[in-house]
């Protein structure tokens, strides 16, 4: 039987072999590395179209996002003849959009939709004018009560009706008409949704009609280039009204440059986009737009908006359709924004009956904690070192990123995206080489690389990779990269660690204090972020990340801030409820808590996180 390889190989298949098999009977790239067995997990395939059923080993080995792209273990795929099949997906295939291209929409209701109209033609006893005209079938079609107007569109509307004899498209909310173009042009109507991070920047553009995500493309944050948290942004801007406009040209600039990647990558224009959504942190909406932060950083912490806002495109300066509407998340609190939201919307599972924590890693880490009697939600600076950023060879998590890290007595083994000569080392691999180093003895729990008390019981092969430098020790993961000099982990890499852990550490302990209740009461905890994806539990426990809980109650969902923004622009229903919920969630400010300060101290160590109880003080 024929089988594709993409992006143009064919290779013949035995009806008694695996799909593995074949590969290595042709000499094509696929690890092998337990011969076949299933317990390497490293044998990775993506299989284009309907996938086979995910087998034990597939569920073993991989998650969820992979399984849902069609990802699947070739040890244990049998051939059918015409499958197609992608080798080399990595280089293909973002993080980001591997973990949305597999949502789908539980119900259709954009608030958005496109009607066709033909309109008689005026004469001298109906003498109405264009818009008038449009207007009046569009209201007798629909019912629609179109109160709105838009300079743009009345200016064009007697071009666009005479271009196919009267007959035209248009599109409509419910109170305004947001274009009209010539013809039927009913089977293409597309939205996108926007996730505004401190560090990076993701776009969606999905159809509205089906409710698919189409393509997804980021890049880092062009804000990133006046400071790399929330905290030095807002003192950046507050220095002087051109900082502020600064960051704010740069966070429109780093978007308007992603959707023209999606003009070239895909065959929607980008005047076709009629509808966009927007998650990000407090500080992140308020800098995109324009709106003062002075106030967010100092007692009592006040932003200008928490309500969800509504603008045209053209307003915000975007390269979208000039009448879309872009809807933008409501805020919780000065720290905690419509990301959260976001997420909250993203992972539904986090507001069913019993006790769940929602975890969002990133360069501004939010907590929600929903309880059967209450909804709390806090922030903590966790700082970038989560996404790769203030490490020293850290990096996003593309081809050439360490991702996963082994140390045993040969030495060090890493997984690297793209299977090539690593260049650095992305989030995941950062916190598994953390663990691996705590378990071994290269670091101890208190994150010192070549302690004395542990250095006697390291192996050569682990002992000789730790080297002494001018600002401290460091531990060698792969020598002699693609970019002429070793990938390391460093003293101070080991320490941002420490910090952006301890946060996340504290601010939970807060939390749960606050709740009245202990961790182990916990039904799930529930972990958001790209890069949280593929983070194991065993890693995360060990380390402190998240509570002590049996490993089957932690989840990870993806972006769950970017779904609940794909979410809310395929169903309007769904911001409705962000709107509901961001008026009954209580924003626990850590800044000014002894609680939060006390805990931070306690949870640097690299050791499982110890339950903490409320004592009744």
């Amino acid at each position: 039987m024929e089988i594709k390889v993409l992006p143009d190989q064919i290779i013949n298949a035995g009806r008694d072999e695996t799909l593995m098999e074949a590969l290595v009977r042709h000499r094509l790239s696929v690890q092998n590395v337990c011969n076949g067995k299933g317990t390497c997990g490293k044998c990775k395939v993506r299989i284009i179209g309907t996938a086979p059923f995910p087998t034990e080993r597939d569920r073993k080995h991989l998650n969820e996002t992979e399984l849902s792209v069609g990802i699947r273990l070739a040890c244990g795929v049998a051939p059918e003849h015409g499958m197609t099949i992608e080798l080399d997906f990595v280089d293909n295939l973002d993080r980001k959009e591997a973990a949305l291209l597999g949502m789908k929409a539980v119900a259709i209701n954009p608030g958005v939709e496109k009607v066709v109209l033909t309109l008689s033609k005026p004469t001298l006893a109906d003498e109405r004018g264009d818009w008038d005209r449009t207007v009046d079938e569009l209201i007798n079609a629909t019912g629609k009560n179109i109160v709105d107007s838009n300079f743009t569109v009345i200016g064009k509307v007697s071009e666009v009706i005479r271009a196919d004899n009267y007959s035209l498209t248009a599109t409509v909310t419910d109170r305004e008409i947001l274009d009209v173009e010539a013809g039927d042009t009913r089977s293409r109507l597309f939205g996108a949704a926007v996730d505004i991070g401190t560090t990076s920047v993701a776009i969606a553009l999905v159809d509205l009609l089906k409710g698919t995500v189409l393509k997804v493309v980021s890049t880092e944050n062009q804000q990133a280039a006046y400071g790399a948290d929330v905290i030095s942004r807002i003192s950046f801007a507050n220095e002087s009204r051109k900082n502020a406009a600064l960051l704010q040209n740069a966070i429109r600039r780093t978007i308007n440059q992603l959707l023209g990647e999606l003009k070239l990558e895909t065959n929607v224009s980008l005047t076709e986009i009629v509808k966009m959504t927007i998650v990000g942190n407090t500080t992140m909406h308020h800098l995109f737009l324009g709106l003062g932060v002075v106030h967010l950083a100092v007692a009592p912490f006040v932003s200008v908006c928490n309500r969800p806002l509504e603008f045209s495109a053209h307003e915000l300066s975007l390269d979208i359709n000039p009448q879309a509407k872009v809807l933008l998340f409501p805020n919780i609190g000065s720290f905690v924004g419509g990301d959260t939201l976001g997420a909250v919307i993203g992972a539904p599972e986090v507001l069913e009956p019993g006790n769940h924590l929602l975890i969002d890693l990133g360069t501004n880490c939010e907590l929600f904690l929903k309880t059967n009697n209450t909804m709390l939600a806090c922030s903590t600076a966790a700082g970038p070192a989560f996404e790769g950023a203030g490490i020293a060879n850290g990096m996003r998590a593309r081809k050439g990123a360490i991702e996963s890290i082994r140390l045993s007595e040969q030495g060090v083994s890493c997984q690297v995206i793209g299977n090539q000569t690593p260049i650095g080392i992305c989030g995941s691999g950062l916190i598994e080489g953390i663990d691996e180093m705590r378990r071994t003895g290269v670091i101890n729990v208190q994150g010192r690389i070549g302690a004395p008390e542990r250095i006697s019981t390291l192996v050569k092969e682990l002992l000789q990779r730790i080297r002494q430098t001018e600002k401290g020790n460091e531990f060698v993961l792969a020598y002699g990269s693609d970019q002429g000099r070793d990938i390391t982990l460093t003293q101070k890499d080991i320490a941002a660690f420490q910090y952006a852990k301890g946060a996340v550490c504290a601010g939970i302990k807060t939390l749960v204090k606050m709740a009245g209740f202990s961790v182990s009461d916990l039904d799930s905890v529930i972990l958001s972020g790209t890069f949280a994806t593929y983070l194991k539990a065993e890693n995360i426990l060990n380390i402190g990340l998240v509570p002590n809980i049996p490993p089957e109650r932690i989840k990870t969902v993806g972006n769950a801030a970017h779904m609940g923004a794909i979410r809310a622009l395929v169903d309007h229903h769904e911001l409705a409820l962000a709107e509901d919920l961001y008026r009954k969630i209580r924003h626990i400010e850590l800044g000014g808590s002894a609680a939060f300060s006390d805990f931070f101290m306690d949870s640097m160590y690299l050791e499982r996180l110890e339950e903490e109880r409320d004592d009744g003080n």
